[in-house]
């Protein structure tokens, strides 16, 4: 993986984990904790199986699924509108 997809993919773990961290540090440590049970794989990792981050969210968060998409969103600010980041997006968005 060369040194753009890098610097993405660490946004992006960022954008993640400091909207969750927002929402409470218990919240946050949940998200983590089923993903790496039921998915072996961590908030970085979800790049490549938005899918699964998308699960956990939505199992966990129910109908505030959509606000924490939208945090993600605004999160990202100006890079939401990158190709990479908008497919992540939008894979969390169907």
């Amino acid at each position: 993986m060369d040194a753009e997809n890098n610097a993405k993919r660490a946004l992006l773990a960022f954008a993640v984990e400091s909207t969750l961290l927002r929402m409470g540090k218990p919240e946050y440590e949940k998200v983590v904790s089923k993903l790496e049970k039921d998915y072996n794989c961590y908030i970085p990792d979800c790049h490549e199986n938005p899918e699964f981050l998308k699960r956990v969210l939505q199992d966990i968060f129910g109908d505030a699924y959509d606000d924490i998409i939208n945090e993600i969103r605004a999160e990202l600010g100006e890079f939401v509108s990158q190709k990479y980041f908008d497919d992540f997006i939008k894979a969390l968005a169907r």
